[in-house]
């Protein structure tokens, strides 16, 4: 509500802006008033704008650039367009351009009339006016909370007058509560009818409270082990190594698994900044061609050692025509994703097939594997962060998000995954 509010006030700005340009003749006027605009003429926080002609040729630019110029997209058209970017006093910034046609003080009729020109307007101001307008419609909340709980405290002390008892053991117990150990059921004692409600949504709030904090643990203790297993790994190869000096052999196969760890390792930090950017609406996608059958070459390569460690036989079947149009770096990660899970979970000693096809309908990328100990309930979890078929016996290297990341991404982006599970083998499917 706020960010919409501030691009309103860009937008405003920008036709501000435009409603003092004037053509006459072939002669264009800017009449700008710093005494009416002085944010974009201050020393301190000062506002921007630049305004330049279709041509790129500049028109006018804000004393507060310094003469500097403005940096904008070079495709501005007719409509509104919004970008984030540092300012150039290195604050947090906004910027609004638009096309915009000049108004004609006289527009003659006829062949001879001026052609009409188009300006560029773009627009810049910092951020520090959100931050300014969410803390105060957050201090008004707070304010606003504040006074329904004063309003709930005083119509509960005229409600429960005669029971101040009950009240107090039951706000003493609350008090008692530890955060840190929750108890398994949160007792309040007898209460009278008015208090009971108060003391059964306590419990359901304390409740609710423990499963948040078990799970933020668990996930918190997921991605802690995630990140530290393949350090571990690097830091005791490294170590052996050492302790083997002048053995040239060894030392190629501490560079192998470094460069098999540091490949892992890199992907999961990979996969845990694109899952945080993804649930924060702070990730945009491109749509390009790319080469599907290019894609898993690339995410095979380092793994190879993996496959020939558990005797898996890799069969890439996807030809030449597999050209699609779709995020290079959002099918690179699910593919990586997906070849990483059959490499991991596949059976030893099994296949695994990776096969293109394209209907009506749109293409399609199949990774099979076979995966006995996986049941056909277990498909609707697989897209769920941090799952794992069995959490004692799983490896403790893979906390389980690249399923869920997977499915994920390819619904932010237009794609489809789906699981399936058909004597034994495991399919993961993705369509676009």
């Amino acid at each position: 509500m706020v960010e919409q509010q501030f691009d309103r006030n860009l937008a405003d700005r920008m036709r501000g802006l435009a409603s003092i340009l004037f053509q006459v003749g072939d002669e264009v006027d800017f009449a700008f008033s710093q005494e009416l605009m002085p944010e974009y003429e201050a020393q301190e926080a000062p506002a921007y704008f630049e305004l330049r002609f279709a041509d790129g040729a500049l028109l006018e630019r804000s004393g507060s650039l310094g003469g500097r110029p403005l940096e904008m997209p070079p495709d501005v058209g007719a409509e509104l367009r919004y970008w984030d970017a540092p300012l150039p006093d290195g604050r947090a910034g906004r910027y609004v351009a638009r096309r915009v046609e000049i108004h004609h003080v006289h527009p003659e009729e006829g062949p001879g009339r001026p052609v009409v020109k188009e300006v560029v307007i773009a627009i810049a101001l910092g951020r520090e006016q959100v931050a300014r307008a969410e803390r105060r419609v957050l201090a008004y909340c707070l304010a606003s909370c504040l006074a329904l709980v004063a309003m709930i405290g005083a119509l509960s002390w005229l409600a429960v007058e005669r029971g101040l008892g009950p009240a107090r053991r039951l706000a003493q117990t609350l008090d008692a509560v530890d955060v840190e150990h929750l108890p398994e059921r949160f007792e309040t004692g007898p209460l009278p009818s008015e208090l009971a409600p108060v003391g059964e949504k306590s419990r359901a709030l304390i409740a609710r409270v423990d499963a948040a904090l078990r799970r933020e643990r668990r996930t918190a203790a997921d991605i802690a082990h995630e990140l530290r297993t393949p350090i571990s790994e690097l830091v005791t190869v490294a170590e052996v190594a050492l302790q083997r000096n002048g053995d040239v052999e060894a030392a190629r196969q501490a560079l192998g698994t470094v460069r098999d760890v540091s490949w892992r390792m890199g992907s999961s930090v990979s996969t845990l900044l694109k899952l945080a950017r993804l649930e924060m609406g702070a990730e945009s996608f491109a749509r390009v061609p790319v080469d599907v059958g290019e894609v898993i070459d690339e995410v095979l390569r380092p793994l190879r050692g993996l496959a020939r460690e558990r005797g898996l036989a890799v069969e890439n079947r996807v030809n030449g025509e597999s050209r699609v149009e779709c995020d290079p770096e959002v099918l690179r990660i699910v593919v990586s994703n997906l070849m990483s899970n059959a490499l991991h979970h596949a059976d030893r000693g099994s296949a695994i097939e990776c096969r293109f096809a394209r209907d009506g309908a749109g293409w399609s990328l199949v990774v099979d594997n076979a995966a006995v100990e996986l049941r056909a309930e277990d498909l609707e979890a697989l897209a769920q962060p941090f799952w794992r078929k069995d959490r004692a016996r799983a490896d403790r290297g893979h906390a389980g998000l690249g399923l869920a990341l997977s499915h994920a991404l390819a619904e932010r982006t237009g794609l489809r995954l789906a699981f399936a599970l058909e004597a034994g083998r495991f399919r993961a499917v993705l369509r676009g």
